[in-house]
């Protein structure tokens, strides 16, 4: 089993073997004999098959290869270094077409995890205390029921109404304008982040998918890259 995960502390990760590692992001093996066993769902990770969870090393293969150093977490994976090499020896490895496929899948799953993370904490923000929370869906629905019909049962809403000293139809109101606001805001975060995955489904190379690192998560594509695009603009943050 191949886990993508947000990097922790080692304490956090226990027996789970590192295989890989992709921006802030560990690429992690658990033996099919120990997947009942080994803890992970506090890892928030995303399970994938073994050959996509073995394709991260693709990542920076925009151009159809990429520079292997000997002793390292690629080199384990490739073993393309020579032990006669001396050590930090750099090799060029020319990708096969299935590589880059399966190179260009990982790339959009951790993609996918970085939007999940961004917009995750944005909708977190939105979130009352726990106190008002623990009665949102029911404020919601007498709400709605007594806009349809005012003789309908309101038990939270008529002692939230006395406590504040105001009218049951105020506090209605109160209530139904927060609704429309809160449902507003989610819609329009749900819009801004379905717009940004048709961006990152639609990718169909690897060099595509460093275009949207460098125009939407503010991070560097490779300099030649840049220059063959004829890209002179810095990355930025825009999802």
């Amino acid at each position: 089993m191949y886990l993508i995960f947000k990097r922790v502390d080692q304490r956090n990760i226990g027996p789970i073997q590192i295989v890989g590692r992709a921006l802030e992001y560990d690429i992690g093996y658990i033996p099919t004999t120990h997947e009942d066993i080994i803890p992970f769902a506090h890892l928030n990770a995303t399970v994938v098959s073994d050959v996509i969870g073995n394709a991260w090393v693709f990542m920076q293969a925009w151009s159809g290869q990429i520079s292997v150093r000997g002793g390292s977490l690629q080199d384990d994976r490739l073993n393309v270094v020579s032990s006669s090499e001396e050590p930090g020896t750099k090799v060029k490895y020319t990708a096969t077409a299935e590589e880059l496929a399966n190179g260009l899948t990982f790339f959009k799953i951790l993609m996918g995890k970085m939007l999940d993370e961004i917009y995750d904490s944005r909708f977190a923000k939105t979130r009352v205390t726990n106190l008002e929370s623990a009665t949102w869906t029911s404020q919601r629905e007498e709400t709605m029921a007594y806009r349809a019909d005012n003789s309908a049962a309101t038990p939270v809403l008529s002692q939230l109404a006395t406590a504040r000293g105001i009218t049951l139809d105020t506090m209605v109101d109160l209530v139904y304008t927060a609704i429309q606001q809160y449902d507003n805001t989610i819609a329009q975060l749900l819009a801004a982040k379905q717009a940004i995955e048709g961006e990152i489904k639609s990718c169909q190379t690897i060099s595509d998918c460093w275009v949207i690192m460098h125009n939407r998560f503010e991070l560097h594509m490779p300099m030649p890259l840049m220059i063959s695009l004829g890209v002179t603009d810095g990355s930025r943050l825009n999802v």
